[in-house]
């Protein structure tokens, strides 16, 4: 009898985005013109950022940056030298420097919300040098936030929430702009967000109390343990297939 993994919360939240991911590249790379593809595509990136800072290890797999360098290397091919380096890079990045952050922030209360702040501040200078910017970046200090609250720390509830303000309004704010989105789009990514907030606030990593059956179990482990490489094969995928298309 063929063995059921434990499935996690982990696992899920990360299928979740990477269903996302593909919503949202489906209208990057076949329907541009289409804005509402972006908008329910938006919440995708927010959850791994967030999961690298909920995370406690600086390890940065040698694939991140190979598939990162790939998927640059299309995007120059298509728009140019203004081409955004890959958010893969910013993962790597980030696992390198919030170790530095776990030991600034340890036992401080302010620290925190002042760096989401300054992050949110600074973020506009940085431009789009790498994906997503540093409100991506503000993203990985809300999982910060939330794994120091998981561990009891006084004050840490609340500094943890006052990440999460900044951090879901930067976002909506920053979103908007950059995509030109109409009103009623607005409306809509500010209650994504606010339900993307609302889902990473309550989220703990544990096992599921249901454990599918042994086949999907272990295409979910398999999805959990290599999402970034899936997200990356798949962006390749839909890249190539689109310079194929417009040329």
């Amino acid at each position: 009898m063929q063995h059921a993994p434990k499935i996690t919360t982990t696992d899920i939240l990360k299928l979740t985005g990477l269903a996302l991911v593909l919503v949202d590249h489906y209208g990057l790379f076949f329907d541009p013109d289409q804005t509402w593809w972006r908008v329910f595509g938006r919440p995708a990136a927010p959850i791994f950022f967030f999961l690298i800072g909920f995370a406690r290890t600086n390890a940065i797999p040698t694939s991140w940056l190979v598939l990162g360098a790939i998927l640059t290397g299309l995007d120059v091919i298509s728009d140019g030298w203004d081409a955004s380096l890959n958010i893969l890079f910013s993962f790597a990045l980030l696992r390198l420097v919030l170790p530095h952050v776990d030991s600034f922030i340890a036992h401080r209360r302010l620290p925190l919300p002042l760096l989401a702040l300054a992050l949110a501040a600074l973020a506009p200078l940085f431009g789009n040098v790498i994906e997503y910017g540093l409100s991506g970046w503000l993203w990985a200090l809300l999982g910060v936030s939330a794994r120091l609250a998981l561990v009891g720390e006084p004050g840490s509830a609340r500094t943890r929430n006052i990440v999460a303000l900044i951090c879901g309004g930067f976002y909506l704010f920053s979103e908007s702009l950059f995509w030109h989105l109409d009103f009623a789009q607005i409306i809509t990514l500010a209650l994504l967000i606010g339900a993307l907030v609302a889902t990473l606030l309550a989220f703990r990593r544990k096992d599921l109390e249901w454990t599918p059956p042994a086949p999907l179990a272990q295409a979910l482990n398999w999805i959990g343990r290599r999402s970034l490489e899936i997200y990356a094969a798949s962006t390749i995928a839909m890249q190539v297939v689109s310079l194929l298309l417009d040329h």
